[in-house]
């Protein structure tokens, strides 16, 4: 498995590199599949070549997914996101990701959409698509692991680990306090801090929040 924006941003590179193809042809077997993450954030993306050159990566076999992030100001509607993946789906490469954009110096400020709106722009999309374009979920790629973001409920996020760097944390269903501003794992807070849900609610075992802070104290110098 590896990742490529080429189909996006190059995709000639592939439409007149036969030899290519034939590379990836030669190295895939009926157990062995050659998996290409492509990245595609918008559906302008989508271009005439840009279907060719995903034709001839599954013409050799090649399985194919996207990974976007939400971006501000590019794809930070429901309905942007919706065709983007309706798109994907139709010609044969598979909704994987959305990742939430990471706080990186001059890009957070720019293009980072908070959590709770991303949440909703998600959800959005997913209301406007069927089938296969519904597989994608929303993550963050944290320096504590993979999370994704599976719902919001008044004043709380809740979460789950995918993967983990400490794995007594994987598959690790969490609640913590969202704020409207927070567009991180590190921006959350102490769920005690803003109310329950209403009583009587079952829910999976609690990640607490002081436990969260003492498993990761390198979290600040991320």
């Amino acid at each position: 498995r590896f990742g490529s924006r080429i189909p996006a941003v190059f995709p000639e590179r592939i439409i007149m590199d036969p030899d290519l193809i034939a590379l990836f042809a030669r190295h895939i077997r009926k157990r062995r599949r050659i998996h290409l993450v492509t990245h595609f954030n918008h559906p302008r993306e989508i271009t005439s070549s840009a279907v060719d050159a995903v034709a001839r990566l599954l013409g050799a076999g090649v399985v194919l997914h996207n990974q976007a992030v939400l971006l501000r100001g590019v794809n930070d509607r429901g309905e942007t996101l919706a065709r983007l993946h309706k798109r994907l789906a139709g010609m044969g490469v598979a909704p994987y990701y959305v990742f939430q954009c990471r706080p990186v110096k001059r890009v957070k400020r720019q293009f980072q959409v908070p959590l709770r709106e991303g949440y909703e722009i998600v959800e959005h999309a997913r209301a406007r698509v069927n089938g296969l374009a519904k597989r994608f979920r929303y993550v963050m790629s944290h320096i504590t692991g993979k999370v994704e973001v599976a719902g919001v409920v008044g004043n709380e996020i809740y979460l789950k680990y995918h993967q983990a760097k400490h794995p007594e944390d994987t598959g690790r269903f969490f609640r913590l306090g969202l704020t409207e501003d927070a567009g991180w794992l590190d921006d959350l807070r102490d769920p005690d801090q803003v109310p329950l849900l209403e009583e009587g609610h079952k829910e999976k075992r609690e990640f607490s929040y002081d436990e969260y802070r003492e498993s990761y104290p390198d979290l600040s110098s991320n």
